[in-house]
């Protein structure tokens, strides 16, 4: 039986054998031999990258806003950022109506840090402004401002210190300002958030600092607030305190001034400042108005070698132009790669990955293994460029920019940049990577 067995096996095999290799098996093109298959790569493909406008304006307000930011950033490519913020306070219930037994010891504008970009080393200067008249209550965006006075009414130099725990940064307010706000919450002058605001508009935060330094302050209402110091004047002289949260109402402004830099250019949309111009970089900020055009001028023209077998994987490596973790302000955590026009505006998302099922896109990374600091992002093209090197698609300029989250950006994300190298920068190359299969 177990001779029958493997001779009906061997039948059965032959009839599999015979039924593969039955027809033309030249079909399309002539068969590669496997065993003269090899893999190799391409890296020589152009890409042509340019930094252009993004003109949008972005919500700082609101409830899914809970940080503010002051600072200054300027460098000779991109131009000088400045960044205010404005804040509101809201009146706190409380029982100093008629109290003749207490006795005031200072009012205080507190901040929690949230973080702080670029220039730790250096002394910063914070300077805060009384409002000309109170916030209506609206949406506030990037571009928005609102009138303060010439003349600040506090000012704190320090070295700022985000990793210093609960330690709060705080600016103590002028005698005049605090003993008036004490007497008319004592008098019933101020009951509510209207006579309140009427009496204290808010205030402007700005600084006078040129180190290249962005400071994110909190507005959590556990950390952050403007606090008056009281005690009580019995035998104990009980100490109390009273805060007026600045959570409801709050915002970030963002002036950019690109004159006497090759990014001045950049009058309208459609502009476009090659990277030949910008120190072989181009930069990704949405806070700055800034993103990077890319074009790959040539693929159309790829010329598919007879002996090509497949396209395994396409791959678009963008280097980061840093030093180290600490230059430079922190790089954006993600890209992403979108359809363009001549306008440079997002039309829409390409497709990325093997399948195309996917986002054309890359997360900022940090090689841990590498000796110099090597930082990049990878997006995965491989179905976007095998289409067009099949001759099913056409190339088409495309636009890095970021990703739009669920709920708009944060403070934190418009004040990142990423400055990236394009494929002539030394040490930060760009370069479009095409893996390859070709029989010998």
């Amino acid at each position: 039986m177990r001779i029958l067995w493997y001779a009906g096996l061997l039948w059965l095999t032959g009839i599999v054998l015979f039924g593969c290799q039955s027809g033309d098996l030249n079909v399309g093109q002539s068969v590669i031999n496997p065993q003269q298959l090899q893999v190799f790569s391409l890296d020589s493909m152009t890409v042509k990258t340019s930094t252009v406008m993004r003109t949008d304006s972005f919500l700082t307000s609101g409830s899914s806003e809970p940080d503010i930011a002051v600072g200054y950033w300027k460098d000779a490519q991109t131009g000088q950022q400045t960044v205010q913020s404005f804040a509101a306070i809201d009146y706190p219930a409380n029982s100093l109506v008629s109290q003749t037994n207490f006795r005031l010891d200072s009012l205080v504008l507190e901040f929690g840090y949230s973080f702080v970009y670029g220039d730790t080393t250096s002394t910063f200067d914070l300077n805060v402004s009384l409002l000309n008249r109170p916030m209506p209550a609206q949406f506030y965006y990037n571009t928005s401002s609102v009138g303060y006075a010439a003349k600040p009414i506090a000012k704190r130099s320090f070295l700022p210190r985000p990793l210093s725990g609960t330690r709060q940064l705080q600016v103590r307010m002028p005698d005049s300002l605090a003993q008036n706000l004490f007497n008319k919450l004592i008098s019933g002058e101020i009951t509510n958030n209207i006579n309140l605001n009427d009496f204290l508009p808010g205030f402007a935060m700005t600084s006078t600092s040129t180190a290249n330094t962005m400071l994110g302050l909190s507005t959590n209402s556990t950390v952050s607030g403007l606090r008056m110091y009281y005690h009580d004047t019995d035998l104990n002289r009980t100490a109390a305190t009273l805060l007026f949260p600045i959570t409801s109402l709050h915002f970030t402004k963002i002036i950019n001034d690109r004159s006497g830099t090759p990014l001045s250019a950049l009058k309208s949309k459609s502009d476009v400042v090659s990277s030949t111009l910008t120190n072989n970089t181009t930069f990704v900020s949405v806070g700055a108005g800034l993103q990077t055009r890319v074009e790959f001028p040539y693929l159309n023209d790829f010329f598919r070698p007879e002996n090509l077998a497949d396209l395994n994987r396409a791959l678009l490596v963008i280097n980061s132009v840093r030093l180290d973790r600490r230059d430079n302000s922190p790089p954006l955590s993600s890209l992403q790669l979108y359809q363009t026009n001549n306008q440079n505006e997002f039309i829409a998302s390409i497709p990325g990955g093997i399948s195309g099922g996917e986002a054309a896109s890359g997360n900022y990374f940090v090689d841990p293994l590498a000796i110099l600091f090597t930082d990049s992002y990878t997006i995965d093209l491989t179905y976007y460029i095998g289409q067009i090197i099949k001759k099913k698609a056409l190339t088409q300029p495309l636009l890095l920019g970021v990703p739009t989250p669920q709920g708009g950006y944060t403070i934190r994300t418009l004040l990142q940049r990423s400055a990236l190298g394009d494929q002539f920068k030394q040490n930060d190359q760009l370069q479009l990577k095409l893996f390859v299969t070709s029989g010998t």
